[in-house]
């Protein structure tokens, strides 16, 4: 599989002939409490997480992130290419560094997971590449907002075909919601990240 890199032009012998900066966007500079939906994609949508190790992997990471930057989960799903959680944080300007640290360390962790055959799907230029550079926030302000994205988080894996129903699915807060049954990662449904 050749891999794209739409801020560099290479010749066919793979050396870089033009660099053009990517264009970043803008974050509100928010402060203080406030809950977002993130959602984080895959580099060129390869569908990793259909293996379980990986995807426990990555569950296990954002377990430890959550605890280590003190923020609450309230729901989750591991898709096959991209995440999407909905996290509280006490100081919502941590977000890029709590997404800058889950990112740096699942990527370690795939890497040493990884067969030599899927590994060669990420490397770019002799380096190592899971995520796509960016991820995408909605900071959720109203309770309808945040049942909306609850609802899809919850119901991607059935409009996807990986499940009949939304419980059926196991990367998924689903069953902490719908089932109450505990899912693989404990969910904040007290907003402690309000206190």
């Amino acid at each position: 599989m050749r891999v794209r890199c739409p801020h560099l032009t290479l010749d066919p012998a793979g050396q870089i002939l033009e660099f053009r900066p990517m264009p970043t966007r803008k974050r509100f500079p928010l402060k203080g409490p406030a809950m977002a939906f993130i959602t984080t994609s895959v580099y060129e949508w390869i569908p990793v997480f259909q293996d379980k190790e990986c995807s426990l992997c990555v569950l296990k990471q954002l377990k430890e992130t959550v605890d280590h930057f003190k923020i609450s989960l309230a729901a989750y799903v591991i898709m096959p290419t991209h995440i999407h959680f909905l996290a509280g944080f006490k100081e919502i300007e941590k977000l890029s560094k709590v997404m800058q640290s889950f990112k740096i360390l699942t990527s370690k962790k795939l890497k040493l997971l990884l067969s030599d055959g899927m590994k060669s799907n990420f490397l770019f230029t002799g380096h190592f590449r899971l995520w796509q550079d960016r991820f995408d926030d909605v900071i959720i302000w109203s309770e309808k907002q945040f049942k909306i994205k609850i609802e899809y988080i919850h119901n991607n894996p059935i409009k996807a075909g990986l499940a009949e129903s939304a419980v059926d699915f196991d990367y998924s807060s689903a069953k902490d919601w719908l089932g109450n049954k505990p899912g693989i990662i404990p969910i904040d449904k007290d907003w402690t990240w309000q206190k």
